[in-house]
């Protein structure tokens, strides 16, 4: 054995002596392990040591009646118990950096040492080592034993042993203790027990990779006169410790208190004390880098220090405390810290933190393009490995129907509007182009593109001035993609993505709001349409089918009867014949098509719903959960569409063009000619529409990414602003010149692609919630998903068994959950709540109520005027240059608000260095005016009143400026440490006495406290 550095406590007379020399502080690295830690204890009668308590994050103690763990709680600590056991480590032992493989060893070492110090006679030295070697039993191998307890009672009880026997003799006839059998003899027997290596597998599971263990050895012995304390820290963490803790992981720390007997059982309390903060990640990080005694005092101090009381009249100590959502981090806790110590800090909170607050223009032609290369290079291969995991499987199948269903839908009426120029085969196979070459190259594969809802409508508009003035639409089109793409091509060249900084949550949360609230609206207009299509029929007595007293007249004024399977009033009227008769009227009647739509419609979301929130569930495994979880849609769209094949009834299906081929009929082939007819001069006017895309694309495109990248997603490998503006150019340049709708990013799938590949921890301590570890970033999903939706051309008999209806759910559970991630949303249900039951956001520490309604809503005007914008053709055209004005109106607000409340709601906008300077010269100019010094040495401040306030400056020295009194210093002042302290220095003088310290320890400390209190209360 050898002891590096080991730091012994104080003798009685104050003084220290070292073993070795220190470490340096950063001997155990920059972050300490995780640490589990579990309490063991002896009790009166009981021949081993039993697990009672462990610590992971939260606190678990045994139930005793139960035979089992209670739930995690939050621990609560007696004031009295922090301050004791600061006292137990100040006067005790402690050991740092022990070098050792052997828990014999260590017991010896520590016994040794508490001989050293006069705290026990040699004579004790074997009874206790013997004590600390009894067998560690175990919660789980209780559990595991309690049925066959009485069969293996030889075995499972070392007091059946001889050692043991003569143990327990020795114990009887104190102090004589030569006839205690060797130690060695007692390991010997100990480590041949079947239940030294039984460890608890499944409750490992649990634990951080890397985990560390500590120890904590409490008992009441009736032979000690005085409490004995250990803190040992070991230098190498050992796993040869053979049951000394219940997981197999290395044991690093090491903490034992012995007591005599005592009312109240005072040693268990100190125990659970230090578990408590051993599962306290900052005392953790002090402790590893502890060089002696007053580092671990400091410890204790931080800790106590940061501590908050609860007062004892206003709280119970029997209940509970429930295991918080959320925690603070140890990052927060350590700024505090040091803000609390006197330190500087650089506190950039009121600098621009916003998604742009990295993109800089860099003054360089295609600098800022070529940074996003260099940024996403060293990620690409990364981009391929990390989508190898069963979570990129669901969400492909997920993300696929839920591509399929806009883009079929949006081909439809493309066609309808666009009168057959375009239609579903020019998406569908639009997409699948654009998505492949996307997710190869894009700077940000995340996004998902689509041909959205702005789009449309700016496609309608242009047709609509296209057939008024008798220009051909297609080669019109064709000159305003390239025009768009050009202006696009010299936006990435200057830099000009570095807009995106103006795009603070304001702008982004009522884009998002507005795509999905269309996604909600869209999605319940289009099943309540499937009425009119096959409406039911409410009520056959009073309005019966009377469809056969109907005729056809056809154009030679004859009448064709009757109708019947091979003629109908479709063919009627395609054969420009007349309806006549009081039958033709009559609807189509399918039976419960229509309800069944909706119930199916309603079915798919709120199944969709359940299952998603199944990892939070209290049933079943945590594996399966998260599955339940990932596969949430799939199995609802899977169920559903089961439950439509057999009802057998003709509802809405998803319907896929069999050809490849355009829709427009006029066309041969897939490229589209540059003029088609049109004069010269359309190539020369088709830039003030595609001016006005540019707008719509680059506002789209760029307020997608931004919420795709915010800081809450925690991506790692970057974004690319400048590249993904130069992918989309190319895109619009291409997809224009052979016909087919241009695809820029779709909001709401791409935050559904987003959620569906969030990550979490999968290793969760007990009464810890999973922690979010950010977005599973990669480029498979986006590429497998533009491919199969390529395929479907070829999948058309089978994608035709999806109900339509069944997908419209799928809409809703998409655009209502965009929608509860906003906090636009939230701030929008506070108009609805009481004072006193609104939740506590972050925001309403700082904005009082009525400024977050008036900022809700100006948000809320700005969204109805979006919304009134794209609703009329006539002004649909606004639509793009408004969107671009959302920035304008957040500008506007900040002569509204105070920056403060703008920190608090929304983010900062960036700031040019001129405005930066001009702040600093007019804080500058204020503080002179308020606060004048003459050349007296005299301070001179102007008062409210009129009246000057004098106060003359003494001259000062740095080297006298005292700092604020430290946390030890204020705590060894405290009455009760000095109670402590007297009462241990009492109970030494009465050791060398003669006297019964357990006597005194119990009763005359009960008194002396009760004199103590009273006295204070005298005092008061």
């Amino acid at each position: 054995m050898r002891i590096s550095t080991a730091t012994m406590a104080p003798l009685m007379d104050g003084a220290d002596f070292n073993l070795g020399t220190p470490e340096p502080a950063d001997e155990h690295g920059a972050e300490s392990a995780a640490l589990f830690c579990e309490m063991l204890e002896l009790r009166p009668g009981q021949s081993s040591w039993r697990e009672t308590v462990r610590w992971v994050k939260f606190e678990e103690d045994v139930e005793e009646d139960g035979n089992r763990w209670s739930k995690p709680f939050v621990a609560a600590l007696k004031l009295h118990a922090l301050m004791e056991l600061r006292n137990c480590i100040s006067s005790g032992s402690v050991l740092l950096d022990l070098q050792t493989n052997n828990l014999n060893e260590i017991w010896n070492t520590l016994v040794n040492e508490w001989v050293r110090m006069d705290l026990v006679p040699a004579s004790y030295h074997e009874p206790l080592v013997a004590t600390l070697m009894q067998p560690y039993r175990h919660q789980h191998q209780f559990q595991r034993s309690i049925i066959a307890r009485n069969k293996s009672s030889d075995v499972l009880d070392p007091a059946s042993s001889s050692s043991m026997r003569k143990y327990n003799q020795s114990l009887a006839t104190m102090p004589s203790v030569n006839s205690m059998s060797s130690v060695d003899t007692l390991s010997d027997a100990l480590s041949s027990s079947p239940t030294g290596d039984k460890t608890n597998k499944r409750f490992f599971k649990k634990l951080p990779p890397g985990s560390e263990a500590a120890s904590i050895l409490v008992a009441e012995l009736e032979f000690l006169r005085r409490p004995l304390t250990g803190f040992v820290r070991l230098r190498d963490a050992s796993n040869t410790f053979r049951g000394l803790v219940e997981v197999p992981v290395p044991v690093r720390y090491v903490f034992v208190a012995l007591s005599p007997k005592t009312k109240g059982n005072r040693v268990r309390e100190l125990g659970r004390t230090m578990g408590t903060l051993f599962s306290d990640e900052l005392f953790q990080h002090e402790v590893s880098k502890a060089r002696d005694r007053h580092d671990l005092l400091t410890a204790i101090d931080d800790f106590m220090g940061s501590s908050t009381v609860l007062p004892p009249g206003e709280w119970n100590p029997k209940i509970r405390i429930e295991p918080p959502t959320q925690v603070q981090s140890k990052e927060s806790r350590t700024i505090q810290k040091k803000i609390l110590d006197g330190e500087d800090v650089d506190d950039h909170s009121d600098e621009h933190t916003g998604h742009g607050a990295e993109i800089k223009r860099t003054g360089r032609i295609c600098g800022g393009i070529m940074d996003d290369i260099k940024r996403k290079a060293k990620w690409y291969l990364a981009d391929f490995k990390d989508a190898l995991h069963i979570q990129t499987i669901a969400s492909i199948i997920f993300l696929y129907f839920a591509s399929m269903t806009p883009l079929v839908t949006f081909g439809g009426l493309m066609s309808t509007l666009l009168k057959g120029r375009m239609g579903a085969m020019e998406t569908i196979l639009g997409r699948a182009i654009s998505g492949v070459f996307w997710g190869f190259t894009a700077g940000q594969p995340l996004v998902i593109l689509g041909s959205t809802g702005p789009i449309l409508v700016f496609e309608v508009i242009v047709f609509n001035v296209c057939d008024q003035w008798g220009i051909e639409y297609m080669s019109m089109r064709v000159w305003i993609g390239l025009w768009s793409a050009l202006i696009l091509l010299f936006m990435v060249i200057f830099d000009s993505s570095f807009l995106v900084g103006f795009i603070t949550r304001f702008t982004e949360e009522s884009f998002a709001a507005l795509v999905s609230a269309i996604f909600v609206y869209e999605a319940i207009k289009k099943v309540l349409h499937i009425a009119e299509e096959e409406p039911i029929q409410t009520n056959p007595l009073t309005n019966p089918d009377i469809s056969h007293l109907c005729d056809c007249l056809s154009v030679n004024n004859e009448t064709v009867t009757p109708f019947g399977e091979n003629f109908t009033n479709s063919d009627c009227l395609k054969g420009n014949g007349t309806l006549i008769g009081i039958g033709c009227n009559t609807p189509h009647y399918v039976p419960d098509a229509f309800l069944l739509s909706v119930l199916l419609f309603f079915g798919t979301f709120i199944m969709s719903r359940i299952l998603k929130n199944a990892k939070t569930a209290s049933y079943g495994p945590a594996r399966l959960r998260q599955i339940i979880s990932d596969f949430a849609v799939i199995l609802s769209i899977a169920t559903f569409v089961i439950i439509d094949f057999l009802m057998g009834i003709p509802t809405p299906k998803l319907w896929v063009p069999a050809e490849v081929k355009p829709t427009y009929e006029g066309r041969d082939s897939w490229l589209v000619p540059f003029f088609g007819g049109n004069p010269w001069w359309t190539a020369l006017a088709a830039a003030v529409p595609g001016a006005l895309a540019t707008i719509l694309i680059f506002m789209d495109q760029q307020i997608t990414t931004v919420i795709v990248s915010r800081g809450e997603s925690k991506l790692r490998h970057g974004v690319g602003y400048h590249l993904d503006l130069f992918i989309v150019a190319i895109l619009t340049a291409v997809l224009s010149m052979v016909g087919m709708p241009w695809m820029i990013a779709d909001t709401v799938l791409s935050l559904t692609h987003s959620s569906s590949l969030r990550m979490e921890s999968e290793v969760a301590a007990p009464g810890e919630r999973p922690t979010f570890l950010g977005i599973r970033e990669n480029r498979v999903t986006n590429i497998i998903i533009s491919i199969l939706v390529g395929v479907s051309v070829f999948l058309g008999k089978y994608l035709v068994m999806i109900p339509m209806p069944v997908l419209f759910g799928v809409f809703l559970f998409m655009g209502s959950n965009a929608l509860m991630g906003l906090q636009f949303t939230d701030r929008i249900k506070l108009f609805f709540m009481p004072l006193k039951y609104q939740p506590d956001h972050i925001y309403l520490r700082y904005v009082s109520i009525n400024r977050v309604h008036l900022f809700t809503l100006i948000q809320l005007l700005c969204l109805a005027v979006l919304w009134v914008l794209k609703s009329f053709r006539q002004t649909a055209m606004l639509f793009p240059i408004m969107v671009g004005a959302l920035c304008g109106v957040r500008y506007a607000l900040n002569y509204v608000f105070t920056r403060q409340e703008l920190k608090a709601l929304d983010d900062l906008m960036p700031e040019g260095d001129k405005k930066k300077k001009a702040n600093a010269r007019k804080m500058s100019n204020v503080t002179d005016k308020l606060f004048k010094v003459d050349g007296a040495g005299v301070l001179r401040i102007p008062l409210p009143t009129g009246n000057i306030l004098t106060l003359p400056l003494e001259d000062h020295d740095d080297r006298h400026v005292t700092s604020s009194p430290s946390f030890a210093d204020t705590v060894e002042s405290t009455k009760m440490w000095r109670n402590l302290s007297v009462l241990k220095r009492d109970a030494v003088q009465d050791e060398k006495n003669g006297a019964p310290l357990n006597a005194r320890w119990t009763k005359e400390h009960k008194e002396e406290e009760a004199k103590t209190l009273l006295k204070e209360k005298d005092e008061e």
